[in-house]
């Protein structure tokens, strides 16, 4: 059995369409576990109606306590064999727990990845199953040829319980990734492939779409991570410094370029000493960052001026 953990916030407006998706999917033996973190608006209600009469959906209410607390809460309780996480205002596709089961089957994996898509009418990329070592992996995200978060994986329970692994709880961003990286750490095989099951809808008003003091989570999260490497994992410590740990600061950098004004941008470079980090960034694999790094060596008033024209590129 697959246990799907939905953590529900203020979500009355997005949580009967997210599980109805659920309850599409081509492959049955599953529980949502919908986890209710204190809403102040008719979540717990709408969950509770959902739930009802429906034996393979249980509803967790807990106090406010944050995302992370809330996968944590649902984590507690889970039943599955595997377990997957999706949030409240997004949508999976009717093939999305088959396919992933299918790759740990086909492949005796211990987790299986697929990518995102912004709508679902976005078109597809059509790819075969790819099957690495927990090291390959590693390597392969901290080059950024493989991104992906908590919410499009399938992964199992047991290696969750065997390692103790947690949700950092009390940080609003990065706290997805802090959890992936330290599980694939504790895969032996890990599937993925580049075809789109996960629905990602970018609401207005949600965190991705803020700017503010708890970006700096990320700093903190990855930080911790690299005491955590090095620990488990000495031999990709110094990888995971050189190309993870300094992207994390060029991407803050780079939304701070956007997001706030001059001073205020400036003052949080000098912070997080951006330009030790454009220095290790020089040779990045991706051109974007490499560039824009050298660019930030020369000065961070062009940094941020290279990232408000790329951004007004985007929307414009």
């Amino acid at each position: 059995m697959i246990s799907i953990i939905v953590p529900v916030y203020n979500a009355e407006k997005t949580i009967d369409r997210c599980v109805n998706s659920i309850f599409k999917q081509t492959y049955k033996d599953y529980e949502v576990v919908l986890v209710n973190d204190g809403s102040t608006d008719n979540s717990l209600a709408l969950c509770e109606n959902l739930a009802s009469g429906c034996a393979h959906v249980r509803v967790i209410d807990k106090a406010n306590g944050g995302v992370s607390s809330a996968r944590n809460a649902g984590l507690e309780q889970a039943a599955g064999e595997y377990v997957c996480f999706i949030d409240s205002d997004d949508m999976i596709v009717p093939e999305y727990l088959e396919k992933l089961y299918s790759m740990i089957m086909q492949a005796g994996s211990d987790m299986a990845i697929c990518r995102m898509k912004k709508s679902a009418d976005a078109i597809s990329i059509a790819d075969e199953i790819h099957t690495l070592s927990s090291q390959e992996m590693l390597e392969r995200m901290a080059k950024s040829k493989i991104s992906f978060g908590v919410w499009n994986i399938l992964l199992k329970t047991e290696v969750i319980k065997a390692n103790g692994l947690k949700f950092a709880e009390g940080y609003k961003y990065s706290e997805d990734l802090h959890f992936v990286w330290r599980a694939v750490s504790f895969c032996n095989k890990i599937s993925y492939t580049a075809e789109a099951y996960y629905i990602y809808l970018d609401t207005e008003g949600s965190a991705m779409s803020k700017f503010n003091s708890s970006r700096k989570d990320s700093l903190v999260l990855f930080d911790d991570l690299l005491k955590f490497f090095k620990e488990y994992r000495p031999e990709f410590s110094k990888k995971f410094e050189r190309y993870v740990v300094s992207k994390s600061r060029w991407s803050l950098a780079w939304q701070a370029a956007i997001k706030l004004d001059k001073e205020e941008y400036v003052k949080l470079c000098d912070e997080i000493r951006m330009k030790y980090y454009f220095r290790k960034l020089v040779t990045h694999p991706s051109l974007k960052v490499a560039l824009s790094s050298i660019v930030g060596l020369i000065s961070l008033r062009l940094f941020r001026c290279l990232a408000r024209k790329f951004a007004k590129k985007l929307v414009h």
